[in-house]
């Protein structure tokens, strides 16, 4: 029992951090969630390290879209990693990734798998449908439905 405990304390981890960074918007509190080294991968955004410069970037997010939501829709745990599946949902009402506030809502799916450590988040790769995001506050198009106009 004490291997499902942990896996479930470690789910408990990742909603806790998930809810005070991208639902109540309180990155300093996200920031008690996560180890002092966290590195957080972003893909092609590339990656952040240490829990101030973490804490930064979710409080640039939030400052971005400041009513943003984070509803999970799957959570699954193994050994010292939790997968999240979640819909993130916000009105685009400043400056992110270079795009100037759009004032359209955007909504998008995101895949995130978080390590942890000793109670604390170590290490996240996020995998957020930011093509959604670009389309969604009208910078980008896709040739398909550029083609229908």
């Amino acid at each position: 029992m004490a291997a499902q405990s942990n896996l479930d304390d470690n789910k408990k981890i990742v909603r806790a951090f998930i809810d005070a960074a991208f639902n109540r918007h309180e990155a300093d509190k996200a920031a008690e969630y996560m180890t002092t080294d966290i590195k957080w991968h972003g893909g092609t955004l590339g990656t952040v390290e240490g829990r101030d410069n973490f804490a930064g970037l979710i409080g640039a997010i939030v400052a971005a879209l400041p009513d943003l939501s984070n509803v999970e829709q799957d959570i699954i745990a193994e050994r010292d990693i939790v997968s999240v599946r979640a819909v993130v949902e916000g009105t685009h009402k400043g400056d992110l990734l270079g795009i100037p506030a759009s004032g359209k809502r955007v909504k998008w799916d995101a895949v995130d798998v978080y390590r942890i450590a000793d109670g604390k988040i170590a290490e996240e790769w996020a995998a957020d449908d930011l093509l959604a995001f670009v389309y969604g506050v009208g910078a980008y198009t896709p040739p398909w439905l550029a083609e229908a106009k």
